[in-house]
């Protein structure tokens, strides 16, 4: 009779074991297994390892799992059976049945999930000791199911979109947060004619101009980056800070031209995604460009800040005199076409 309880606790254990091991790897994401490796927390590095080849984890445990189950069930047939007869194989197994339900799967499988960072960086090192040795039938079973298995499944925009705001909901992440992560997706699908300043209300400079004689349209200047433009609009050559020309007035430099402060601006075409400029503005060192129609001409300008504006909303710049330059560019455009 106790030979019949110790070995249905060491069915019931193993089976706990095997169970939580298997839900306290699957809690943990690779993103948190590479923050453990970035603090040289022990184990990280065979954590790692083991997220990268979670299939072959599955195997072992499936079969360590099993072998416990099914051999153990064995064992507890045959003494059940010298002890009581057959009669008692029913009852025995199906209170076997509840206990491994409840205490080798169900219990055990949440206290995985509860303590998953400390149970799996624990036994990270000795799976992958099991997984060496049991390489051989991996291999074999890897190669029996290749064909119905999924690799490298890609986590699509809708899902991540839809799990930001489930971490919202669930207080993971703060509401500007998840914001943040939905306008993200929205930049593969704004091109920079939307989110252009058109070229109806750009304030630009003619390059020959002498900065003495425009002096009071400097002061009066809305935006910290101006383009500079040589016989008209269609060929800008430049772009210039208004803070150079304000610091040349300061300094008695009024004889310069505008020119002299140009420094070069890059061109982008209308259909240029706002995710192609972003990298292209960090390349090129510049903060405006100068979108281009399909004649060659000026369509209109795009900032950095036009584009980090979808993502976070309106930025000010320390020199800017309005806070929303695209509202004041239309409420010009209106004036314009509306004259007193």
């Amino acid at each position: 009779m106790e030979d019949l309880i110790g070995l249905i606790f060491i069915i019931i254990l193993g089976s706990a074991l095997f169970s939580g091991l298997e839900a306290a790897f699957f809690a943990i994401p690779m993103s948190r297994a590479k923050i453990f490796k970035e603090q040289n927390k022990k184990g990280s590095e065979s954590l790692i390892k083991i997220k990268e080849e979670m299939s072959r984890f599955i195997t072992v445990i499936v079969i360590l799992n099993n072998v416990v189950n099914i051999v153990g069930s064995i064992f507890v047939g045959v003494l059940v059976t010298n002890l009581f007869g057959s009669t008692w194989i029913g009852i025995i197994s199906a209170t076997m049945t509840f206990l491994i339900i409840v205490f080798g799967e169900i219990l055990p499988k949440n206290i995985g999930t509860h303590y998953a960072d400390k149970i799996t960086l624990f036994t990270a090192g000795p799976l992958l000791i099991f997984i060496k040795i049991f390489y051989p039938v991996i291999w074999i079973l890897e190669g029996m199911t290749e064909k119905f298995t999924v690799k490298n499944r890609i986590v699509s925009e809708e899902e991540l979109q839809i799990l930001s705001h489930l971490g919202h909901l669930e207080g993971s992440i703060e509401k500007d947060e998840r914001d943040m992560i939905q306008r993200v997706f929205t930049l593969n699908d704004l091109s920079a004619r939307e989110i252009m300043t058109p070229r109806t209300v750009i304030s630009a400079l003619k390059s020959e101009s002498v900065i003495g004689e425009i002096e009071e349209d400097i002061y009066n200047l809305v935006n910290s980056r101006l383009p500079v433009y040589l016989d008209n609009i269609d060929n800008i050559i430049g772009v210039c800070h208004r803070r150079d020309l304000l610091i040349a007035l300061g300094r008695d430099k009024k004889d310069s031209k505008v020119k002299d402060f140009v420094k070069p601006v890059i061109s982008v075409s209308e259909n240029a995604k706002a995710d192609d400029l972003l990298p292209l503005f960090q390349k090129e060192r510049n903060h405006l460009a100068v979108v281009k129609d399909e004649f060659g001409g000026t369509s209109g300008i795009v900032t950095l800040e036009d584009i980090l504006e979808q993502l976070v909303g309106e930025i000010v710049d320390e020199t800017d005199i309005f806070i929303d330059t695209r509202k004041r560019a239309k409420e010009k455009l209106n004036n314009n076409n509306n004259p007193a």
